[in-house]
């Protein structure tokens, strides 16, 4: 768990929260990895939970419920914005938040994947205008670039709001507009 560095501002002004979802395994390692991310959300006023599969599973499989449980327990422990958290992830983990949030659209506020995919395989009930921010590079090296547009349709055919986009020049993993995401972001409820 990490929390902006003004503790005073967060006192008076509680930070929101985000969850972020590593790529590969979601061990260790990679959440370490790709802490980056994680990193420029805090430094821009968010508090960001990462939480780690211990057997390398990931967070969409097995019990619902253990997200659920981590964020009862953040806002219980920690001075957080009362509100829902947005779920954030990169490669895999991106895909992976995609998924989560689609097994339970009305605990999230929104869905950062840069980047994320969503399998052939994977069916959603009514995402109920959940927002979603998809970020693929123009050069991902996976060519999830291709499936932008389809993804972008189920997502939308689903109920959910999308702002998707190629990345010009970009491979699977880059650095963000964050005066594009910070305007996204100010727009969540």
């Amino acid at each position: 768990f990490f929390e902006p560095h003004d503790l005073q501002l967060a006192e008076d002004n509680p930070p929101p929260l985000a969850i972020f979802i590593a790529g590969g395994s979601n061990n260790e390692f990679m959440a370490k990895a790709q802490f980056w991310l994680g990193k420029e959300f805090v430094d821009r006023g968010w508090a960001i939970a990462v939480p780690i599969s211990p057997d390398g599973k990931g967070f969409s499989t097995g019990d619902s419920s253990t997200l659920q449980q981590i964020i009862e327990q953040l806002h219980a422990t920690h001075a957080l914005q009362d509100s829902k958290p947005i779920l954030v992830g990169m490669s895999s983990g991106g895909s992976e938040a995609i998924i989560i949030a689609s097994l339970d659209p009305s605990t999230f506020r929104g869905v950062v994947a840069t980047p994320g995919r969503i399998k052939a395989d994977v069916s959603f009930v009514e995402l109920d205008s959940l927002p979603f921010y998809i970020r693929i590079g123009e050069k991902d090296d996976f060519r999830w670039n291709r499936i932008l547009e389809p993804m972008s349709q189920r997502l939308l055919a689903a109920g959910a709001e999308v702002d998707a986009a190629i990345v010009e020049g970009a491979r699977h993993v880059f650095q963000l507009d964050w005066d594009n995401l910070e305007a996204w972001l100010g727009k969540l409820k």
